[in-house]
C-alpha cells in the first residue's frame, strides 16, 4: 500500500497557522497554509521541506489563518515550478485581497522589529498567479481526487475529502451553519481518516443565532438611542457582513429609535471585500434567502443599510468620534490587532466618558481584545500594535505613520455577545464527525481546553477506532475502511491514466536509449 499521511506544520493545539502537509504516494501537498496573529506573526513550520517539493495546495477558505503563509513559502521556494493552488471561486476573488492586506501589516511588523521581511509583493503576486479556482466540484489532479463542499463558515468556505490508494481523508475546514446569508453546511463523505476542527469544542451548544443577532441590535440600538458610541470589531470579511446586513434588515426601527437618522459607519478592509459579496450574491455560494431578497428588492448591495458609509480621509477619521457624535462603528479587527478597530478604540477612550464595545467573535490568547476581557479590574491598560497616529498623519498625501500606544480601556464599556462566531459547537462537529464515519479522527484549530474536552466527547459518542489530539509535526498515517469501493468505471479511469503513464515512460527510455546509441556511433 502506498503511503498516504499527514504531518501537521501549524494549527494543532492552537488557532492560528493552519497547515498540513498530505503525502500521498510520490507526490506532496498542502492543505491550507496559513498565519496566526498575536503580537507578531507567526507562520508554518516548513523546516525539512525541500525546494519544489510542494506539487499543489489546496485551500479551504480566505481567512488568513489558513491563507497568511502562502506567501512565505513561495519566498522559500518550497513550491514545484507547476504547482497550483486550488481554492473555490469566491475564496480566490476574497484572498487577494486579504493577501495584500497581510502584506502591508507584514512590511510594518518587520520595520519595527528591525527584522527582513519573510515574504515581498512579488510572492504575492506568485502565490495568486498559482490559483485554480473552482466550485463545490469533484475532481482530479496529478495522483489524488478531492471533493469540495460548503463548510458554511465563510462565502466560498470548503470542506476537503482527498483520496489516494483507495482511501480518503476529510479536512473539515473552518465549519460555520451559523450565518444569515450562507447555505447550511454539506454532509461529507465517509472517511478513513477526519480532521476536524475544535475551535469551540469545549462549547456543546452555541445559544440560539437568532437570539445572538437581536442581543447585538439591541445593545446598538439602546446606545444610538442614549447617544453612546458603539464600535464593533469584527472580521472584514464574514462577519463583517453578517452585522451590516443585520442593520440592513432592521434600519426602519433603528430610525425610529433615534432623533434623525442613524449613523453606521463601516471601515477599512470591509469596503474591499463587500464588492465580492455583492457579486456573489447570486451564486451558488449564497444561501436562498439573501438571493431571493435581492431579486425580489432589486438591491444591488443587499448587505448595506441604506444610512451606512465609510470614511475616505483621515479628516473624516478625526471627526468621527470627537466626543460629540455617537455612531456606530463596524471595523477591521476582530481581535483588535490591527486595522482600523484600535485607532477608533483609541479615540472613544480619549474623548468619551460613556461607549459600548461588542465583542462578537472568538479573542484568541496573546491578542488585545482577550487581555481586554481577562482584566480583573475597572480598566483594562492594553498595548494597542499598528495605531495610525494622527500626529503623522499628512493631509496632503493621505498617508499617515504607524505607532504603538497603551490606551486604557474601562471594562464596564465592554459587552461579549456569545452565538455570534462563525465556528460550531461541539454538538454540530459530532454530528460532522458521524457523517464522515471515519477510522480515525484528529482534532486540529483550537485551544487545548476545547479540544481534549471535544475528544472525550466524539470518544463517547461516535464509532471512530482512535480519537486524538494533533501534534505538531507528528505524522498521522491513514487506515483503510473500505469507504471507497471503486466502481468499474473509476478503474477503467485508473487504468488509462496509468497506461498514459507507461507509454510516456516507453517513450522517455527510447530517447534515452536512443541518445545513448547515437554517441556510441559517434565513438
Amino acid at each position: 500500500m502506498s503511503e498516504f499521511e499527514i504531518t501537521p506544520r501549524g494549527g494543532v493545539e492552537e488557532v492560528g497557522r493552519s497547515c498540513y502537509q498530505v503525502q500521498a504516494g510520490d507526490r506532496d501537498y498542502l492543505v491550507d497554509c496559513g498565519l496566526k496573529q498575536s503580537h507578531t506573526a507567526e507562520f508554518p513550520t516548513f523546516r525539512g521541506l525541500e525546494p519544489g517539493q510542494i506539487d499543489a495546495v489546496f485551500i479551504t477558505h480566505a481567512h488568513i489563518d489558513h491563507i497568511g503563509g502562502l506567501p512565505v513559502a513561495e519566498q522559500r521556494g518550497l513550491f514545484a515550478d507547476d504547482a497550483s493552488i486550488i481554492m473555490t471561486r469566491p475564496t480566490n476573488a476574497l484572498a487577494t485581497i486579504l493577501l495584500h492586506d497581510s502584506l502591508q501589516i507584514h512590511k510594518q511588523e518587520a520595520e519595527e522589529l528591525g527584522r527582513p521581511q519573510e515574504f515581498t509583493s512579488d510572492d504575492v503576486e506568485r502565490v495568486l498567479d498559482r490559483v485554480t479556482s473552482v466550485g463545490y466540484d469533484r475532481d482530479h489532479h496529478l495522483n489524488v481526487t478531492y471533493e469540495f463542499g460548503d463548510a458554511a463558515h465563510l462565502l466560498g468556505s470548503a470542506w476537503l475529502a482527498l483520496e489516494f490508494d483507495e482511501r480518503r481523508i476529510v479536512f473539515s475546514g473552518d465549519l460555520g451553519g451559523r450565518s444569515a446569508h450562507l447555505d447550511d453546511i454539506d454532509d461529507p463523505p465517509e472517511a478513513d481518516e477526519l480532521l476536524l476542527e475544535s475551535t469551540y469544542g469545549d462549547t456543546m451548544q452555541h445559544r440560539s443565532f437568532s437570539d445572538a443577532r437581536t442581543e447585538v441590535y439591541e445593545q446598538a440600538k439602546q446606545a444610538q438611542a442614549a447617544g453612546i458610541p458603539v464600535l464593533i470589531p469584527t472580521f472584514a470579511v464574514g462577519r463583517a457582513q453578517e452585522i451590516l446586513q443585520l442593520f440592513r434588515e432592521r434600519e426602519d426601527d433603528l430610525r425610529g429609535a433615534v432623533d434623525g437618522k442613524p449613523s453606521i459607519v463601516y471601515d477599512g478592509m470591509i469596503t474591499d471585500s463587500m464588492p465580492v459579496y455583492e457579486v456573489f450574491c447570486q451564486d451558488e455560494f449564497m444561501g436562498d434567502s439573501i438571493i431571493n431578497y435581492r431579486i425580489n428588492s432589486n438591491d444591488a448591495e443587499p448587505f448595506t443599510p441604506d444610512c451606512a458609509w465609510t470614511p475616505e480621509t483621515m479628516d473624516e477619521r478625526e471627526r468621527l468620534l470627537d466626543g460629540d457624535n455617537a455612531p456606530i462603528i463596524v471595523a477591521p479587527s476582530g481581535m483588535l490587532t490591527g486595522g482600523w478597530s484600535p485607532y477608533y478604540l483609541r479615540d472613544l477612550a480619549r474623548h468619551y466618558d460613556e461607549a459600548r464595545v461588542l465583542f462578537i467573535g472568538y479573542q484568541a490568547e496573546g491578542t488585545p481584545g482577550r487581555e481586554i476581557l481577562d482584566a480583573p479590574g475597572d480598566d483594562a491598560d492594553v498595548q494597542i500594535t499598528a495605531l495610525p497616529a494622527a500626529e503623522d498623519y499628512d493631509p496632503e498625501t493621505d498617508d499617515f505613520g504607524f505607532q504603538e500606544q497603551e490606551i486604557r480601556v474601562p471594562t464596564s464599556w465592554v459587552r461579549e455577545i456569545g452565538g455570534m462566531s462563525g465556528h460550531a459547537a461541539a454538538n454540530d462537529l459530532l454530528e460532522f464527525a458521524r457523517e464522515a464515519d471515519p477510522l480515525g479522527i484528529s482534532l486540529v484549530h483550537g485551544p487545548p481546553g476545547a479540544s481534549a474536552h471535544l475528544r472525550e466527547h466524539l470518544a463517547d459518542n461516535t464509532d471512530a477506532e482512535r480519537v486524538q489530539t494533533g501534534q505538531h509535526l507528528a505524522t498521522i498515517e491513514i487506515g483503510q475502511s473500505d469507504v471507497i469501493t471503486p466502481d468499474i468505471e473509476q478503474l477503467l479511469e485508473r487504468q488509462a491514466r496509468l497506461e498514459d503513464e507507461l507509454d510516456a515512460l516507453r517513450e522517455e527510455i527510447e530517447k534515452v536509449a536512443n541518445r545513448q546509441r547515437a554517441r556510441e556511433e559517434q565513438d
